[in-house]
């Protein structure tokens, strides 16, 4: 009996000690965000990641089923940009269907069937209204029905790596059914999706558009109520970029944000369903608990700029080699290079564990290097060097995808190897483009020239060889006939004397 009396004092005592250890959402201070802990968050099922990177920075209850009210709009939302875009119908004119209807104390864009608008118009109109019909009249014109564009919904949630589990829609809208429902991480992941497309990003981040229509020619304004969008708010969070707010009964007041701090975007999710005993909340708890995330996420971030990053990669990654160089050389050929003319304001976010990690960081290092295109305009880089030549441009793709162009410079001196005679006779030959093309280090074909006018000139020796040894023998015959000659005139002459003689 001891024993148990003793047991339940003990129990008391830690349920006691644990209850004065746990926090609550007015326990947080605004001065410390990097201390945020979950008993900070008025929301039952938080979660803060990265939308690029996938990593969770924080997170709250984030695996249990919630139904996700009218953030099942990002859902329909990407899924009829993307149906737009493959079908070149984003800009388009289309005609609002029939069997839009909803009930009538849900919120609405106000469509009527018949009406025509550029689709674009009509997805503005269901993020910035929330318009359940709004979300119906997508479901149709993508899938001809809300039956086939649910099975659509799925289908995405199933090609993110989503379980069915874990996330099932059954209505485009989020309006409530017992089978609709998602976690906060799954509608994270789905959410970071959407927000690679630059439409979507555009979309919610809008705090005022105005839908142009037949039934609307003069426009109809529909405006942001997200409290950290707006600059007249005391929420208001100037890196906020978005997304969507859902409510229902069953629901609750839930706010799925994004935000955006040095080319680093975050994701938030916040459901928050009601309690019995609590009533109906606003959605400043929502909008609280994104702010409080945010702060702490962009907090778990070191940011490096352009310039940084160069001087903390791996050198050999930034050299090229020269051409010429001298022989012992200090860089062996090789000359570091620095790029210049880059944003002055460009940084990049890397999570601080990250960044004292020694792998992790040679992967970024590496990866940083790899997003770097050097060109020297098709030519080979030749010495003599002076440091600060420049010696072409760099092509740099950043994080968020856009393009940068700077300037490559020479980091140092390079002195150039004395020319070869071969290397002379190069660029003498390289303003005569007749000379050149008869030297067999550049035309190795004019060997075959060479070869012709060689065997011809041999060919000319011999036949005047030749020629010479004819004229020879036909002289050497002449004068033979004419000794031959001379010999039997003299002898004529010697008779004739001789027979003169006789006779006188």
């Amino acid at each position: 009996m001891a024993k148990r009396i003793l047991s339940a004092l003990l129990a008391l005592i830690v349920i006691f000690s644990l209850s004065a250890l746990a926090v609550s959402p007015s326990d947080y201070s605004v001065d410390t965000p990097e201390n945020l802990q979950p008993g900070h968050l008025y929301g039952r099922g938080c979660i803060l990641i990265n939308a690029d990177t996938g990593d969770v920075l924080f997170e709250k209850d984030a695996d249990t089923r919630r139904y996700p009210a009218s953030t099942t709009k990002i859902m329909t939302c990407i899924l009829g940009i993307e149906w737009a875009k493959a079908n070149n119908m984003l800009d388009e004119t289309i005609v609002i269907p029939s069997g839009i209807s909803v009930p009538s104390d849900s919120s609405k864009m106000e469509l009527t069937p018949g009406d025509k608008m550029a689709f674009i118009d009509l997805l503005y109109g269901m993020m910035l209204a929330s318009g359940n019909d709004a979300s119906l009249a997508v479901a149709q014109l993508v899938s001809g029905n809300a039956n086939e564009f649910v099975k659509l919904m799925n289908q995405k949630a199933s090609d993110l790596g989503l379980s069915e589990r874990s996330t099932h829609f059954t209505n485009p809208h989020g309006l409530h059914e017992v089978n609709h429902y998602t976690t906060a991480r799954d509608m994270a992941k789905i959410t970071a999706y959407a927000m690679q497309d630059p439409t979507f990003r555009s979309i919610v981040a809008e705090t005022s558009y105005t839908v142009y229509s037949t039934f609307w020619p003069d426009g109809k304004k529909f405006e942001s109520k997200y409290d950290l969008l707006l600059e007249n708010k005391r929420l208001y969070y100037a890196p906020a970029i978005g997304v969507k707010t859902g409510f229902t009964k069953a629901a609750g007041r839930s706010f799925v944000g994004a935000a955006e701090h040095n080319g680093v975007t975050l994701v938030s999710v916040c459901y928050n369903p009601v309690k019995k005993d609590e009533g109906d909340k606003s959605y400043e708890e929502a909008f609280t608990d994104s702010i409080r995330m945010f702060k702490y996420g962009f907090l778990q971030y070191g940011f490096l700029s352009f310039k940084e990053l160069c001087q903390m990669s791996d050198s050999s990654l930034l050299s090229v080699s020269v051409r010429k160089a001298a022989k012992g050389d200090p860089g062996n050929g090789f000359v570091e290079v620095s790029i210049t003319d880059m944003p002055a304001n460009y940084t990049e976010g890397y999570l601080k564990s990250d960044l004292a990690d020694p792998l992790k960081l040679d992967e970024i290092t590496r990866d940083f290097t790899h997003r770097i295109v050097l060109d020297f305009g098709g030519n080979e880089v030749v010495a003599p060097l002076k440091a600060g030549d420049v010696l072409g441009k760099a092509v740099f793709t950043g994080l968020d995808g856009a393009v940068y162009e700077g300037s490559v410079v020479a980091a140092r001196d390079v002195e150039m190897q004395p020319p070869t005679p071969d290397e002379v006779m190069d660029e003498w030959l390289e303003d005569k483009p007749v000379l050149k093309f008869f030297s067999p280090r550049h035309n190795p074909a004019s060997w075959l020239i060479y070869i012709v006018i060689i065997g011809l000139i041999i060919f000319l020796i011999i036949r005047a060889g030749q020629k010479r040894r004819r004229i020879n023998r036909a002289r050497r015959a002449a004068y033979e006939r004419r000794k031959r000659e001379y010999a039997r005139r003299m002898k004529r002459q010697e008779e004739q004397q001789k027979a003169a003689r006789k006779r006188g």
